[in-house]
């Protein structure tokens, strides 16, 4: 599998993660606008508080997962010989992409397992070279190739 197909099936997980997101900025838009109009106790009140402080949130982490989505597209077309941002590493039991962080998935046999520079892991494989074995939680897995 080549680099630019992987990238691409984590370009539609983070679609997923940013519709989701979505979906629930809306559903807080929603649950805060109340009608101002009708006649309502103090408690409705502090739900519509409560409501649009959960929107502002989900705005804010869908802003951040837009970001996301344009740095994995400005990805696509890179090549990176030492792991950073942006690396996608084939070891002997998968890929690991640095960068951002989706669900897990399967790509043909080998799973692909995303994360940030945030991330503990990062901390585990970060210059680390080809040939070497980095240990993901229980799993040790060679480094084969960076793409």
């Amino acid at each position: 599998m080549n680099r630019k197909d992987i990238i691409t099936k984590i370009i539609e997980e983070q679609n997923k993660v940013i519709e989701s997101l979505t979906i629930s900025v809306e559903r807080y838009k929603t649950a805060s606008d109340l009608d101002e109009e009708s006649t309502h106790d103090p408690e409705d009140f502090s739900q519509q508080t409560q409501a649009k402080d959960m929107q502002l949130r989900y705005e804010k982490t869908r802003r951040e997962a837009l970001q996301q989505l344009n740095f994995l597209q400005s990805e696509i077309e890179e090549e990176h010989d030492q792991i950073e941002a942006g690396t996608l590493v084939e070891t002997d039991h998968g890929y690991l992409f640095v960068g951002i962080s989706v669900p897990a998935f399967k790509v043909g046999n080998k799973e692909v397992i995303t994360f940030s520079e945030e991330a503990p892991v990062f901390g585990n494989i970060k210059g680390k070279k080809v040939g070497d074995t980095v240990k993901i939680g229980e799993n040790s897995m060679k480094i084969i190739s960076f793409k």
